[in-house]
């Protein structure tokens, strides 16, 4: 599958939990951020002099090389976890615990619903009897 390019400002705002949010300050007090065209990022451009940002593929190999360190590795040595895993994370379990689905796929920059109903559509609890309820009230 080839890579996904972003338009210039073309960016989501997605919502983070508590400890992720002090993580990330911590981070920043640590190791502050880095200017590049324009805009502060969280990681060190990967051509220092070009100001190229990192891709995909650089964060996934220090993605791997950071769960390797801290032993979050599978019984045969490889990480357990990648990026993309935790893209199906954040999506599956917002979906399992009631947050609509069209909010879960903005988030997740999804150009239609349809993509998220097609992957996540699954997951979405049934609302056969809240709607039951919510029709015999009215």
């Amino acid at each position: 599958m080839a890579p996904k390019h972003r338009a210039e400002g073309e960016y989501r705002d997605v919502p983070l939990p508590a400890f992720l949010a002090e993580e990330i300050d911590t981070h920043l007090r640590e190791w502050g951020t880095v200017t590049t065209a324009g805009m502060a990022a969280l990681f060190t451009p990967r051509d220092r002099g070009k100001r190229t940002m990192p891709t995909a593929t650089t964060y996934a190999h220090h993605f791997r090389k950071a769960l390797k360190a801290a032993g979050i590795v599978k019984p045969d040595g490889s990480p357990k976890y990648t990026p993309h895993g935790l893209r199906h994370f954040f999506a599956s379990t917002a979906l399992a615990h009631g947050i609509p689905i069209h909010e879960v796929s903005r988030w997740l920059g999804h150009k239609s619903i349809k993509t998220t109903v097609d992957v996540y559509g699954h997951l979405v609890p049934a609302s056969w009897g809240r709607c039951r309820t919510v029709m015999q009230t009215a």
